[in-house]
């Protein structure tokens, strides 16, 4: 049994394409998606459409993650107020008027976890961030871990969300993070993804790192400006590609903290783009 997984597209379709050309031989026979399909790069509904035809290709458990909640909210509809705020908002503008009504109706039926069963292997409890919170990262070591543990019953636990690799035993669970296909954090710029191999009563996880044509994705980011959309947002989804190692939520994070000090308060989205350029100069030494 081998059952691929993959998390945290951000609409990354030639990243998607690379890792699914990457399972074409090795017999799998499942897939398990864990959430956001959507987010830092352009064309979402390529990314949506290969997950449609794959479903009615082949087995899939799909989950429902942040980035597709933000859209069923109607964040990144038309609110005048927020224009000014473009690395703040733009890219949530930009998925909101490229997801179409039949994606929304799709969001809505997806879970925010799941129980998934294969004949003669341990059950796996599969979810976005943690069991409990679309957005709660599991991060190894982190305390918080033995009360969200406590309140899952299969001894896998398969997540997303933090961009990172994981594989840990803590609490007596084994947790599995893939990694994300759209947007690693690890510097490599490339691809990661999973295969879960089923074997003799348990469960062995293979990563996968995978190259893909990064230059053709920056392309696309600019023939769709994006740049112009989300300047900051951007830049950063094009250092982390290129081997940064600063996340959008550091930067946010960052510009955030500048916009209380200079202001005395912060409120998202509403960070002016001249604290966003202060941010990004702090971090990246650049503007």
């Amino acid at each position: 049994m081998n059952i691929a997984v993959l998390s945290d597209i951000h609409s990354n379709h030639t990243a998607l394409e690379a890792c699914l050309d990457s399972f074409k031989n090795k017999e799998i026979d499942a897939y398990i998606f864990l959430g956001d399909y959507i987010g830092e790069f352009p064309c979402p509904e390529r990314t949506l459409d290969k997950l449609y035809a794959l479903q009615k290709e082949m087995p899939c458990y799909i989950l429902r993650g942040n980035k597709e909640e933000y859209q069923m909210k109607g964040i990144g509809g038309e609110n005048p107020a927020w224009a000014p705020y473009l690395s703040t908002i733009g890219m949530i503008r930009y998925g909101f008027r490229h997801t179409r009504e039949t994606d929304l109706s799709y969001f809505e039926k997806l879970p925010t976890t799941m129980r998934v069963e294969f004949e003669g292997l341990p059950a796996l409890r599969i979810c976005h961030g943690s069991p409990r919170a679309v957005r709660e990262d599991i991060i190894p070591g982190n305390p918080v871990n033995e009360e969200i543990f406590a309140e899952v019953e299969e001894d896998y636990i398969l997540c997303g969300h933090t961009h990172r690799v994981v594989r840990v035993k803590e609490y007596g669970k084994t947790v599995l993070n893939p990694g994300s296909v759209g947007l690693s954090l690890d510097g490599s710029g490339c691809a990661q993804c999973m295969i879960l191999h089923g074997k003799d009563g348990t469960w062995e996880p293979e990563f996968l790192s995978v190259p893909y044509d990064i230059s053709k994705a920056i392309e696309e980011m600019k023939s769709e400006k994006l740049y112009e959309l989300a300047p900051y947002w951007t830049k950063v989804t094009e250092s982390l590609l290129t081997g940064g190692v600063h996340s959008h939520g550091e930067v946010l994070a960052k510009a955030m903290a500048l916009c209380e000090e200079q202001t005395g308060v912060c409120n998202w989205p509403e960070i002016p783009e001249e604290i966003w350029k202060q941010a990004y100069k702090e971090l990246f030494g650049t503007n």
